[in-house]
């Protein structure tokens, strides 16, 4: 008899949290990489036949139901009222949550084969509705309480009693250990990430997978298009994209900058969600703060708020605008802003604590820098805006690297390996 060939026809991609749309709002509260990841894994997976039915929380009067793609549908359920929830909140009402699901599912006659989880929230939520379903369940957690903890402990003045309350570490750790020992499979973005949970985590190694994020190549590319002749940046553009919260590093950025001030000319641009409507107090407090820097520093004609930056469309002709793109981040699992200046052809500078820092060859197709020495920091802005052969070199390989090895269509092909031999 000959042996049924295992397929993958549905899967249940869950991230209660953020504003999860398409295209996504990025720098909203809770809404940056991790969402796009969500959304681009699921088209790269959709594009292969796959259907995915993206599953958030709802709120804010959102429709239960949008497809955004050919076999791509969001999913939204009602779980604590229709307010916005902090990520940091969300396990409070991630049993209701899956209750919810439940019931959702039952309407609609949804079933599913692998049930992919993001975040210690998704994974809560993952680990109730794999034991209601008896479906495999793969979890994703993107960022670790423990490690966050430790990063932003060990390089600022953030005591552990200001740390605490804000970001909930205590429970946090207990549940993603508690989804560690449950899920079939756990993958992690990078090589740094599987030591770190190897590490600060009990884990069963045959479980841990290293898939490294894939990028669209075909939207973040070096050729310029329409979009491009509308953007007129200064002379020694700087760019980083990024929340404005202490994890991402801007105010180092600005101190850098700030020492290159009337020795190197220079132009700030950072992108990102400046409204404070909606914004957790972390965000709202960073964003003073941040303004309060450059106001001391008087650099106000030379740092530029750029607002929310439409992802597909405007954010790649920045990306080729820009003379330099950084990545000051404290901590950052990965950072898939780097990947997406690589690939646009910008000459990068990463932090040396981000898990992108593995897609650089330092010196050949980006920098690496420990952004807390400031002066080091400042010193390696200078260079790739002063040196235009080795900025060109630099952006050149920087593409490359991205267009050969990073692109979705080849990376969905290891999650598809994976999630059929969890069958």
């Amino acid at each position: 008899m000959k042996k049924t060939k295992k397929q993958i026809r549905r899967v249940a991609m869950l991230n209660p949290q953020g504003y999860v749309q398409d295209p996504a709002p990025l720098g909203k509260t809770d809404t940056g990489g991790q969402t796009l990841y969500v959304l681009q894994l699921s088209k790269a997976l959709a594009k292969k036949n796959i259907k995915v039915d993206i599953i958030t929380r709802q709120f804010d009067n959102q429709p239960e139901e949008e497809k955004i793609a050919e076999n791509v549908k969001i999913i939204r359920i009602k779980a604590g009222g229709n307010s916005f929830i902090q990520k940091e909140k969300l396990y409070e009402v991630m049993p209701d949550f899956v209750d919810n699901l439940m019931i959702s599912m039952q309407k609609r006659r949804k079933e599913y084969d692998i049930i992919h989880s993001h975040y210690w929230d998704g994974g809560y939520a993952g680990n109730l509705l794999s034991k209601m379903l008896d479906v495999p369940h793969v979890h994703t957690p993107h960022s670790l309480g423990k490690l966050k903890k430790v990063e932003m402990m060990a390089v600022e003045e953030l005591p552990l009693q200001r740390l605490k309350p804000m970001y909930r570490y205590h429970v946090r750790i207990a549940i993603e250990q508690q989804i560690i020992n449950k899920a079939d499979a756990v993958v992690v973005i990078c090589e740094t990430s599987r030591i770190q949970i190897l590490q600060h985590y009990l884990i069963e190694f045959e479980k841990l997978q290293v898939i490294y994020p894939g990028i669209e190549t075909d939207v973040f590319k070096p050729q310029k298009n329409g979009e491009d002749k509308r953007i007129k940046l200064e002379p020694n553009s700087i760019l980083t994209v990024s929340r404005l919260v202490p994890a991402k590093g801007i105010d180092r950025l600005i101190d850098a900058l700030a020492l290159l001030k009337n020795k190197t000319p220079f132009h700030l641009y950072i992108g990102g969600d400046t409204l404070e409507y909606g914004k957790s107090d972390e965000e709202v407090q960073a964003g003073k703060q941040i303004q309060a820097q450059i106001k001391k520093y008087k650099l106000e004609k030379l740092v530029t708020f750029l607002g929310m930056l439409p992802h597909d469309t405007v954010l790649p002709a920045y990306y080729r605008a820009a003379d330099v793109f950084v990545l000051p981040a404290r901590y950052e699992p990965f950072g898939l802003t780097t990947l997406e200046a690589m690939a646009s052809g910008t000459a990068s500078i990463v932090s040396n604590v981000a898990g992108s820092r593995e897609v650089i060859i330092d010196g050949l197709n980006g920098f690496l820098v420990d952004t807390h020495d400031r002066k080091k920091l400042a010193e390696y802005v200078s260079n790739l805006l002063k040196d235009a052969k080795l900025n060109k070199k630099v952006s050149q390989n920087a593409a490359f690297t991205v267009q050969e090895h990073y692109s979705w269509d080849k990376i969905v092909e290891q999650f598809i390996k994976l999630y059929k031999g969890l069958l």
